[in-house]
């Protein structure tokens, strides 16, 4: 069982929205007087919605189902009747996002379990805000349109509930992410900043707009307001499609050595794996993160411009004229791709001895001394895994502590090696 879960938490997450929708579609009360204009355009968003969702930071998210669903929770409808329940209005979210995931399937397109769940799931919690806690009688919409409620007032009570909804959702997928992936929270919260954010917020904010212009606007409020999130998602689409272009150059460029045989199968995903972990281990930010990976990923790149192959390919055996070399050979082949100019002299500083800093007061930034210490424990240990092989690897690096090696990154790398035992 926790096998399965390790492998597949989403769908965990995707059986609770299945019981919850599941719940709300039997105690709702759908009747053929809830078609309307307004909840036919909001179904049909909904639907249109799951067939545009959206990578970011290894998160799927589709805010052009969300916007849509919470203004639907958050509308007072008064066409359906009196008082819709929480469950009514949920069903309908429910059988609108299952029916456009279905057509998804259908036209081939991917759905994710948990990214599906997760969503459905945070709705059901804007609308248990919005719908299903009663106060004297009166619920949070009901106060939000109520004569006597200031429009200000009303529109943050419908605000916060969306909030309410757009946080468990990302709180959600945040733990997926962390019981999958197994970085540090740190690193888990940190991709939650930035686009998946800025989206985020934007979509939560539309729920409320959408459903206080229905009441002016009818069903024209939907189109309307989803606008700027759909200018969002294309801008942000634009990105992410971006960001896997550099990371697709990234990996040709990594796999150069290898394929031409001047480094060892494997060593570079070594050394970014270890690398990584050493990182984490300091607490580095996700961006700190990011930047020992690439460095890691073109840390060899400079072995092209070598007159003669080193032993190997390992550049802990190499001079120091043969650093130099690497070191101008990688600025000249990074210096063909604009957008990895940040990361040109990280990967420059990979041969620099940490005696520098010391006798020099050279500055060598933290990534490039983290694969450092990452490269020359994977050419020590040829990628064994064996006792013998790291006793052997840590006395090397114990003897160049201070001289080759940063102590703390050393002592990092062998906090790192003692919690995967």
């Amino acid at each position: 069982m926790i096998s399965w879960l390790r492998r597949r938490p989403g769908l965990l997450l995707f059986v609770v929205a299945v019981l919850i929708g599941s719940i709300a579609a039997v105690r709702g009360e759908i009747t053929p007087g809830m078609v309307t204009p307004l909840t036919v355009a909001a179904v049909l968003a909904i639907i249109i919605g799951e067939q545009l969702p959206v990578r970011i930071s290894r998160r799927v998210i589709a805010p052009l189902t969300t916007a849509p669903a919470l203004g639907l929770i958050l509308m007072p409808l008064a066409e359906w009747g009196e008082r819709p329940t929480a469950s009514t209005v949920l069903a309908v979210v429910w059988l609108s996002i299952l029916l456009g995931g279905l057509i998804a399937r259908i036209l081939g397109r991917s759905v994710v379990e948990g990214s599906l769940g997760s969503r459905f799931i945070g709705m059901a919690v804007a609308c248990l805000c919005a719908r299903g806690v009663s106060v004297d009688g009166s619920t949070l919409v009901d106060w939000a349109f109520a004569a006597d409620t200031h429009r200000g007032l009303g529109a943050m009570g419908l605000l916060a509930a969306a909030a309410a909804g757009g946080v468990v959702e990302r709180v959600l997928d945040s733990a997926v992410a962390w019981w999958v992936e197994g970085h540090s929270l740190a690193r888990i919260l940190g991709s939650e900043i930035g686009p998946v954010a800025g989206v985020s917020a934007a979509t939560v904010t539309t729920g409320p707009l959408i459903a206080l212009a229905s009441r002016i606007v009818d069903w024209a409020a939907i189109p309307l307001f989803t606008i700027p999130v759909l200018l969002s998602y294309v801008a942000v689409h634009r990105v992410v499609t971006i960001r896997q272009s550099l990371d697709e150059s990234l990996q040709a460029l990594s796999r150069l050595t290898e394929v031409t045989e001047l480094t060892r199968v494997g060593h570079v995903r070594r050394v970014v794996e270890i690398a990584c972990l050493i990182g984490q281990e300091l607490n580095l930010d996700a961006v700190g993160l990011h930047e020992v990976e690439r460095t890691a990923m073109l840390h060899d790149i400079g072995q092209l411009g070598l007159t003669e192959p080193l032993r190997g390919g390992a550049t802990i055996y190499a001079s120091a004229a043969e650093v130099e070399e690497m070191a101008s050979a990688a600025r000249r082949v990074i210096a063909g791709a604009p957008q990895l100019a940040s990361v040109a002299p990280l990967v420059a500083h990979v041969g620099t001895p940490f005696r520098r800093t010391r006798e020099f007061g050279e500055h060598i930034p933290l990534p490039s001394r983290i694969v450092r210490v990452a490269n020359a424990w994977d050419d020590i240990t040829e990628g064994a895994r064996s006792p013998w092989a790291r006793g052997v690897a840590l006395e090397r690096l114990h003897l160049g502590l201070g001289y080759d090696y940063d102590p703390e990154v050393v002592s990092a790398l062998e906090r790192a090696l003692e919690s995967r035992r």
